[in-house]
């Protein structure tokens, strides 16, 4: 596969707003310190990057007032479309697979608690688009957004490797 068609395959995928974590699975290997990816890692990592570029979008937004406003609901609702999948792209323990992961032994150590957060994520995500689809002040998009961050956070001090 080509970079031209890889690319367009990705930016294809993103403009329907599904499939690319699946997109960047299939195109994409991540190699870290000579060790690469196997598919469930890859995986988790593209649905979690979701959030990070989503995150990357709001914050000028939201906090320097640079960026389209009006973009906001449509960014939320990626958000929230994509933490209805989280939870479950981490539900196959991989503690014993070769290859490069973020994810710390203790997400199926204690998965009871990293379950819990994954579904506040799911709450706070859902909430988030629902502010930021029905109201204009921004007082309230950003308690929302900012609900969503401080979720993000708990669970990466936790169960992500730097």
């Amino acid at each position: 596969m080509t970079m031209k068609s890889r690319g367009k395959i990705i930016a294809m995928a993103a403009l329907a707003g599904i499939a690319v974590p699946f997109a960047s699975t299939v195109a994409n290997s991540d190699n870290h310190e000579g060790h690469e990816r196997f598919f469930e890692s890859q995986y988790r990592h593209d649905v979690m990057e979701h959030f990070n570029y989503s995150m990357k979008k709001l914050v000028p937004i939201l906090f320097r007032n640079t960026g389209p406003r009006e973009h906001i609901p449509a960014i939320a609702n990626i958000m929230a479309s994509t933490a209805t999948i989280a939870k479950s792209s981490f539900e196959k323990d991989t503690r014993e697979m070769e290859g490069h992961t973020e994810s710390k032994d203790l997400v199926w150590e204690d998965w009871e608690d990293f379950a819990e957060r994954m579904d506040a994520l799911e709450r706070d995500t859902a909430a988030f688009a629902e502010v930021a689809n029905s109201t204009d002040d921004a007082d309230e998009i950003l308690a929302a957004f900012r609900n969503v961050g401080r979720n993000c956070k708990s669970c990466h001090d936790i169960y992500k490797n730097d």
